[in-house]
């Protein structure tokens, strides 16, 4: 029994223990704009709304808690919680995840730091350095995702930064009994910025419940030329005969967004579970330029090859952005995108097909060709 002496000095203690935390900062994003877009169904219709695909074009809706504590003798602790969320209709996003974002805990010096919890993939943070839009949110601009994974549940990383260049080493346990490999994730990534130019690698495996294998290795580069930059990136992708991360739709491995097999109540996508070997060449190249201080412009073309026994297929996107911002915290755009596909993926887009999976089964029955034009607003706080 815990005497009345003691339980007095945790009752004081409490408060002196949360004054000692020196901040938490509230923070997130809503973007949200009305849509125009083709090919919605297999019938070819067209529709206007909120949203592509329930996301503003440049930024998914969030909000969030960080908070940091000074430990002394260098030593620093903290926390991030981050909620992602559906503006068009409020509803929770990231698989109805409370923090679906982020949320881990971390402690750290000068030699680097270590983070526990649900943490972003170390290929989806190199990305942004090298991507046109840091990765938007839209599915035109997005879906490399499917390839390469956005977030690690269970997950513990290392982050270092020494001079120009930064490392992140990750591990996610699996969790499962008697396999240590079933849904775990490792990965590294690599980043050198110096002057105009950042330069990152990485290299990520990911397994599936059955010990399955999926393999991204990734470069890309960022140049800046005064008030223009200039991207490119490369992701090539190679999934074992029957990798699902989804295991039919249930998010079982330790990595989200990268897989969603094809069952009654889903449709085909490109993220599809395959029988055979599937392999992705996945190209990236794109410009930004400020016109003014508060004008920008932003194009980039993206596109993805698809090769497994009998399939051979590949999909595109070519996007553009003009940016106003009336202030630091909140801007308008105009988004405009065209996806095409051929080969084996055509039909893909509005397709309603229910059992398809990596080329056996019903063929798709969609359109090969749609367009966004989106007029959006966001802030920041």
């Amino acid at each position: 029994m815990i005497s009345s002496r003691w339980l007095s000095a945790l009752v004081f203690a409490a408060p002196t223990a949360a004054l000692a935390q020196s901040g938490v900062t509230l923070y997130g994003v809503v973007d949200t704009g009305i849509a125009y877009q083709t090919h919605m169904n297999a019938a070819g219709d067209a529709t206007i709304g909120l949203q592509q695909g329930n996301e503003g074009f440049l930024s998914g809706s969030r909000f969030g808690l960080k908070g940091s504590e000074d430990l002394g003798g260098g030593l620093k602790t903290g926390f991030t919680l981050e909620n992602g969320f559906l503006a068009n209709n409020g509803r929770l996003d990231q698989q109805g995840q409370l923090f679906g974002r982020q949320a881990f805990v971390k402690i750290g010096n000068q030699y680097g730091e270590l983070a526990f919890g649900r943490q972003y993939t170390t290929a989806n943070t190199m990305l942004y350095y090298v991507d046109p839009l840091g990765i938007g949110a839209a599915p035109s601009n997005s879906w490399m995702v499917f390839l390469t994974g956005q977030r690690y549940d269970n997950a513990a990383s290392y982050t270092g930064s020494f001079g120009p260049v930064t490392g992140i080493a990750e591990y996610a346990f699996g969790g499962v009994a008697g396999d240590s490999k079933a849904r775990s994730s490792a990965s590294l990534g690599l980043k050198y910025a110096g002057g105009p130019l950042t330069i990152i690698g990485d290299a990520q495996y990911t397994h599936d419940s059955a010990s399955r294998t999926a393999r991204i290795y990734i470069a890309g580069l960022k140049a800046a030329f005064g008030p223009a930059r200039l991207f490119a990136n490369y992701i090539y992708s190679h999934r074992d005969a029957g990798f699902d991360s989804s295991n039919g739709g249930t998010d079982t491995a330790s990595i989200t967004s990268m897989s969603t097999a094809a069952t009654p109540t889903s449709i085909a996508a490109l993220n599809s579970v395959f029988a055979s070997d599937r392999r992705d060449d996945f190209f990236t190249v794109g410009a930004s330029y400020l016109a003014t201080p508060a004008a920008s412009f932003t194009a980039s073309m993206m596109y993805d090859r698809t090769r497994a026994d009998g399939f051979s297929g590949g999909r595109a996107t070519a996007y553009g952005v003009a940016d106003y911002a009336f202030s630091k915290r909140t801007d308008a755009y105009l988004a405009v995108a065209y996806d095409w596909v051929n080969g084996d993926w055509s039909g893909l887009l509005g397709n309603s097909t229910t059992n398809w999976t990596g080329g056996g089964g019903k063929a798709l029955n969609g359109n090969n060709n749609q367009t966004t034009v989106m007029v959006g607003l966001r802030h920041s706080f």
